[in-house]
C-alpha cells in the first residue's frame, strides 16, 4: 500500500480526469448550460442542487454543501480511503502510481511491520489452542470457537522473552518488533514482551492487515486489566476503530453503525448476529473516529453505560458530532441500564431484544435537552435559563440546513425562548441595522479578492510574479495566492479542482471550495479588468515595502552594492515611480 504519494502525481491526476464522466458513470447527470446537475447522491432530495463543472473539474451541492474533486467524489460515493482514491482514479486513467525513494523505504518498513504483525497474530491463535486458562476465560464470557476464528483471538504465554527468542534472531528483527511495541527495552539492556499471559485481540486495518493488539488479562490480579499496542506509524488510536474489516459487510448493508465501549461488546454482539459494532481503541471518541464511521454509515448509535463514566463519554461523544452532522447523517444513543454493557444486554434479551433498544435510543435533539436538563435545577428560572444558555451554546455548532432548523425550534419551544436567540453571536438577537452596519465593514481584502477570481478564472495568475509583484507583501493569505500562481505558472491550463487538491489542509481545501463556488459580483467580460486593477495595487504594496525597508537601511548605512543598485532602480524608473505615485 502506499503511504505517501508525490504531491505533483496527485495535481496531474485530478488535472487530467474528467469528472464528469466519473460522476456520470455512478449517477444519472443532465446538461445544464456548461455545467451539469443531478439529484444529490449524498442526501435524499427531489429537485436537483447538485451541480458539476467540468470546466472546473469540481462538484457541489447546494442542498447539503457536499462538494470536491474527482478524488472526493470516489471517496464520499465509493467510500475509499485517499490512497485508494488515487490508486482507482490512476487505473481508470492508465496511470501508475509513483513512489519516491523516500516513499519506496517508508512503505517497505511499514509493509515489514505488517508482515511481523500478521505472523505475531497467527502464532498468538496457535498459542489460544494449548491455553486452558484463555479458553476458559473466552467460554465464560460466552466467546464460541467459531466467533474466536473470525475476530482471530489468540494468547500470550506467560514469559517474559517468548517473542524474543522466536522472532529475536538478528538486531533488525529486535529494532522492527520494538517499532511494532511488541517488546521493550530494558534501561539496564535486553528485552521483555510487552504481553504476557493475556487474551490477544489483533486489531485490523481496512485490508485486514494487523496493526496493533489488545490484550486482556487472564488472572484478575494482574494490572493493567486491558492493555493496547502504544503508538506506531501503523497503530493510531485515535484513527482506528475495532471490528472495522470484520463488520464491514453489515455495516455496508445497513449503513449503521454501533459505537461501544469494549472488544468483547464489538464480540458478544457479533455473536448474536448483530455485526455493525465497532470499539475505540481504549480511547475517548475523536472526531476522526466520527468522520470514519459516516463514510462509510448514515446512522450512529453511541451504546455507552448508565455510570458517570459512560454518561461523561456520552457528553463527549455528543459535542463532538455536533459540527459533523448533516442532513442524511443521525446520531442516537443507547444509555443502558446501571452494571450493563452491550455484551450482557444482548445475552439476556437476545438479538431481537437488542434491536428493540436500538430502535428506542434517544434522538441527537432530545440528548441535546437531557443533558442540559440534567446539568441544572430546572424549576428554578435561573435553573432553566442555564439550561436554555447550555443548549444554545450546543445547538450554535450544528451545521446550518434543514435540520439544524428543526432542532433549534424543538429546544427553543422546550424552553420557551425564541428561535432567533440561537443565531449566531450572543444569544440576543442583533438589530437588523446594526448587523448590517457591520458587514459594511468587512470589506474582503485585496488578498482574498485575487484568490477568489483566480478560482474562477486561474489563468489570469500568470499576470502576477511571486518572486518579482509579491515578494516583500506580508498580508493574510498571501503564501497562499503565491502558490495557486506558481501553480499557474506552471500549468496556465490548470483546473480549479487541480488547484484546490494541491492543497494538504482540510480546512484550507474547504474554504477554497467554497470561494470557488461564491458567486463573482462582476461582469465576466470584466473580470480581467478587476484582476489587473486588483494586481496593481498589490503591485504597488510590493514595491513600496521594498522602497521603504530600502530606505530604513540607507538611514541606517546598511545598505550593500545590490541594495544601491535596486534603490536606484526603484526611485529613477519611470514605470515604478508611475506605480508608487
Amino acid at each position: 500500500m502506499v503511504e505517501r504519494i508525490p504531491q505533483t502525481f496527485i495535481d496531474d491526476l485530478t488535472d487530467r480526469s474528467d469528472i464528469t464522466e466519473i460522476i456520470g458513470k455512478r449517477i444519472e447527470i443532465k446538461k445544464a448550460g456548461k455545467e451539469y446537475k443531478a439529484c444529490c447522491p449524498f442526501h435524499n432530495e427531489k429537485t436537483p442542487s447538485f451541480t458539476i463543472s467540468p470546466e472546473k473539474g469540481f462538484y457541489h451541492c447546494f442542498g447539503c454543501g457536499a462538494h470536491g474533486t474527482s478524488l472526493g467524489f470516489l471517496m464520499d460515493y465509493e467510500k475509499l480511503t485517499f490512497v485508494e482514491a488515487i490508486e482507482e482514479l490512476a487505473k481508470m486513467l492508465g496511470m501508475e502510481v509513483p513512489k519516491s525513494s523516500e516513499d519506496i523505504k517508508i512503505t517497505k518498513k511499514q509493509t515489514n511491520l505488517k508482515s511481523l504483525l500478521n505472523e505475531v497474530s497467527d502464532y498468538f491463535q496457535s498459542n489460544l489452542k494449548s491455553s486452558k486458562n484463555a479458553i476458559e476465560y473466552l467460554k465464560d464470557r460466552g466467546i464460541d470457537g467459531k466467533t474466536a476464528k473470525d475476530f482471530c483471538i489468540g494468547y500470550s504465554k506467560n514469559s517474559w522473552d517468548d517473542l524474543t527468542k522466536k522472532y529475536g534472531s538478528t538486531e533488525k528483527h529486535i529494532d522492527l518488533m520494538v517499532e511494532a511495541g511488541l517488546i521493550i527495552k530494558k534501561d539496564k539492556g535486553g528485552y521483555y514482551d510487552r504481553f504476557r499471559n493475556r487474551v490477544m485481540f489483533p486489531i485490523r486495518d481496512n485490508r485486514g492487515d494487523v496493526v496493533g493488539f489488545g490484550g486482556r488479562i487472564i488472572d484478575e490480579d494482574d494490572d493493567p486489566k486491558y492493555l493496547n499496542s502504544p503508538e506506531t506509524a501503523l497503530f493510531k488510536k485515535g484513527y482506528l476503530l475495532y471490528g472495522l474489516f470484520e463488520g464491514k459487510q453489515q455495516i455496508s448493508t445497513t449503513k449503521e453503525v454501533i459505537l461501544v465501549e469494549g472488544y468483547t461488546d464489538v464480540i458478544g454482539l457479533s455473536q448474536y448476529g448483530i455485526g455493525n459494532a465497532l470499539a475505540t481503541l481504549g480511547t475517548a471518541t475523536t472526531e476522526s473516529h466520527i468522520k470514519l464511521i459516516f463514510q462509510k454509515a448514515n446512522e450512529l448509535t453511541f451504546c455507552f453505560d448508565a455510570d458517570n463514566a459512560g454518561r461523561k463519554a456520552a457528553i463527549r461523544a455528543l459535542e463532538i458530532c455536533l459540527p459533523l452532522i448533516r442532513q442524511n447523517k443521525s446520531v442516537k444513543f443507547l444509555m443502558l441500564d446501571k452494571g450493563s454493557d452491550p455484551d450482557t444486554a444482548v445475552r439476556e434479551k437476545g438479538a431481537d431484544g437488542f434491536r428493540g433498544m436500538l430502535k428506542a435510543s434517544i434522538t441527537l435533539d432530545d440528548m441535546i435537552i437531557e443533558v442540559c436538563d440534567s446539568s441544572f435545577e430546572i424549576d428554578s428560572l435561573t435553573g432553566k435559563a442555564n439550561a436554555a444558555e447550555k443548549a444554545i451554546h450546543l445547538v450554535r455548532q450544528i451545521r446550518e440546513g434543514i435540520y439544524k432548523g428543526l432542532v433549534v425550534e424543538k429546544i427553543a419551544k422546550h424552553y420557551g425562548v425564541p428561535t432567533s436567540n440561537f443565531s449566531t453571536g450572543s444569544a440576543q438577537a442583533e438589530k437588523p441595522r446594526e448587523r448590517k452596519k457591520s458587514a459594511k465593514t468587512k470589506r474582503p481584502t485585496l488578498v482574498h479578492q485575487a484568490i477568489k477570481i483566480l478560482l474562477h478564472d486561474p489563468s489570469l495568475g500568470i499576470k502576477l510574479s511571486p518572486n518579482d509583484d509579491l515578494k516583500f507583501i506580508d498580508l493574510k493569505g498571501i503564501d497562499i495566492l503565491n502558490e495557486i500562481i506558481d501553480l499557474v505558472h506552471d500549468n496556465q491550463f490548470i483546473k480549479v479542482a487541480t488547484i484546490i487538491q494541491h492543497f494538504e489542509n482540510e480546512k484550507l481545501r474547504k474554504f477554497l471550495a467554497e470561494l470557488a463556488i461564491e458567486e463573482i459580483l462582476v461582469n465576466p467580460s470584466e473580470l480581467e479588468k478587476e484582476f489587473d486593477d486588483i494586481a496593481l495595487s498589490l503591485k504597488k504594496a510590493n514595491l513600496k515595502k521594498e522602497l521603504n525597508t530600502l530606505l530604513e537601511k540607507a538611514k541606517s548605512k546598511s545598505l550593500n552594492e545590490t541594495d544601491e543598485k535596486r534603490l536606484k532602480e526603484l526611485t529613477s524608473n519611470p514605470k515604478n515611480r508611475e506605480i508608487l505615485s
